[in-house]
């Protein structure tokens, strides 16, 4: 047996009050310059989303020009209808994020969560 429309509706409003947080939620264009180099410019497309972002794991390391660097991974909670891809970047109490996957295989869905890599 399943649940009606207005009690999923319902479940939504209520897991919006424990988006207590915004966010904004950046998209990726590249741009070709004059001497055939690319450039990466991020839009905010997105502004002022509600959400929650929760330390997620204990994060990874990954030797970069050899140096090790550690990456810290997060979790963002955000409404269920927000458009968020793996291709954008988050932008959360100025700091930026990548997304890194994007979980979308949940029954009756009230909020979407997508996995942050800190990139700052």
């Amino acid at each position: 047996m399943g649940i009606s429309a207005k009690e999923l509706t319902d479940m939504r409003a209520v897991a919006d009050d424990f988006l207590p947080d915004t966010c904004t939620i950046q998209t990726k264009a590249t741009t070709a310059g004059a001497m055939g180099g690319i450039t990466e410019v991020y839009t905010s497309t997105y502004t002022n989303v509600a959400c929650r972002l929760d330390p997620s794991g204990a994060g990874s390391e990954a030797v970069v020009n050899f140096t090790v660097e550690g990456k810290s991974t997060w979790t963002l909670n955000i409404p269920y209808n927000q458009a968020i891809a793996v291709t954008n970047r988050v932008i959360h109490n100025s700091k930026t994020y990548e997304v890194a996957r994007v979980a979308d295989t949940n029954s009756y869905v009230t909020i979407r969560r997508a996995d942050l890599v800190r990139v700052d």
